[in-house]
């Protein structure tokens, strides 16, 4: 739970210069404050450091109401953030100011009900202290706040993931997944808060508290926050499969290249496949255009029998899908490539429509791999030609 914390207090004080350049985004300053108190929240009730706290100032169970204190801050906070993600700011202040003011009608309940009695501090501090009204009364305020938070997070999540995409959407995804985690931890503390009156122990309060309590709060921040690391995780691999489509894609557009070189859009270094660090992405992009468009030049030159039989001995071969596609684009390049040094004859097959404009990297991954389906395709039928491409091996 420390180590936790730390990461919690880390994250907040490198967003910490953000929020402060930019007062007008309320969301991130609301972010700040989650993470900064979550951090704290989770180190203050790890089982050392909560009594050591207790000793530190002398006053028992201080450590306790400071931890779940900073653990209900840290609901609200992230309640103010996701409510001005999801509304202006006119329509969020006065839904953020109705909640912090439960907060704080909560944060002194529970103050109130614990310096009002003598509880007993242990890590078992419900069931040690069960039947006790002072402890059942700050756990009702404690617990009513967090049953306000968990249900907005799991409403909010749920209701947004599904307008959602990418990073976003997986990390409304965990934070709905942490509220529910956030409720199996609250109906454990009502059953333990009742339970006592039936003689019912609970089993290990601290182990089962701090298991559901930390899922949930690990859960909910990461979710949180997956937005904002998540892109830097998966640069990596996408940078790495970039260039791995980039180079299975080379034998193909050499071939198209020196067929139709108009279609080129780089520089010579480019198209000697030089790139700086970085740059993998822009080269891809160019090469699947500079394909697609050799392949609309080249599709005037195919021939639509001989394309059509090839479609045929796929199907019969149980091909479907983009590899059917895939193996028809593939014979429309062999036959066209051809007839390349002959006569122009405007006959494109009016079955085969143009390929769609690219929009973003969603539509560059799935082009990049397609078009690796029409250079597989390509090279299987110039390796091993069928027989209705008998001659036209290029």
């Amino acid at each position: 739970m420390i180590m936790a914390g730390l990461a919690g207090l880390i994250t907040c004080f490198v967003k910490l210069p953000y929020a402060v350049r930019n007062p007008d985004r309320p969301a991130l300053r609301a972010l700040c404050v989650m993470l900064g108190t979550f951090g704290l929240a989770f180190i203050v009730t790890a089982p050392p450091v909560t009594p050591a706290v207790s000793e530190a100032f002398g006053v028992p169970n201080l450590g306790r109401l400071i931890g779940n204190a900073l653990t209900l801050i840290s609901a609200g906070a992230l309640q103010a953030m996701m409510i001005f993600l999801a509304h202006t700011p006119e329509q969020a202040r006065p839904r953020v100011r109705r909640r912090l003011t439960v907060l704080a009608v909560a944060l002194a309940g529970m103050t109130i009900a614990l310096f009002s009695g003598h509880p007993v501090e242990g890590p078992n501090f419900v069931s040690g202290n069960a039947g006790y009204p002072p402890v059942v009364i700050y756990e009702l305020f404690y617990l009513g706040y967090l049953s306000l938070a968990v249900t907005d997070l799991l409403t909010f999540s749920i209701r947004y993931a599904r307008y959602s995409d990418g990073a976003l959407r997986a990390g409304l995804r965990l934070v709905s997944a942490g509220a529910v985690a956030g409720i199996c931890y609250f109906v454990y503390r009502v059953a333990l808060l009742f339970g006592g009156f039936a003689n019912w122990d609970g089993g290990d309060e601290s182990t089962i508290s701090a298991l559901l309590a930390g899922t949930s709060g690990l859960l909910v921040a990461i979710g949180a926050t997956l937005p904002l690391w998540g892109k830097y995780t998966v640069l990596p691999w996408r940078r790495a499969r970039q260039l791995l489509s980039y180079r299975r894609l080379t034998p193909l557009w050499e071939t198209l290249y020196s067929a139709v070189p108009e279609v080129a859009l780089t520089s010579e270094q480019a198209m000697a496949g030089s790139y700086r660090r970085g740059e993998i992405g822009i080269r891809l992009y160019r090469r699947v255009i500079e394909i697609r468009d050799a392949q609309l030049i080249l599709r005037t030159r195919s021939d639509p029998d001989v394309v059509r039989q090839v479609e045929r001995d796929a199907v019969r071969r149980r091909l479907a899908g983009d590899r059917l596609r895939a193996t028809v684009d593939a014979a429309e390049l062999v036959t066209a490539l051809r007839a390349v040094d002959r006569p122009l004859e405007q006959r494109a097959d009016p079955e085969h429509a143009a390929p769609e404009p690219m929009e973003g990297d969603a539509r560059l991954t799935s082009e990049s791999r397609y078009l690796e389906l029409v250079a597989e395709a390509f090279r299987r039928l110039n390796d091993d030609p069928p027989a209705a491409l008998e001659g036209a091996k290029v």
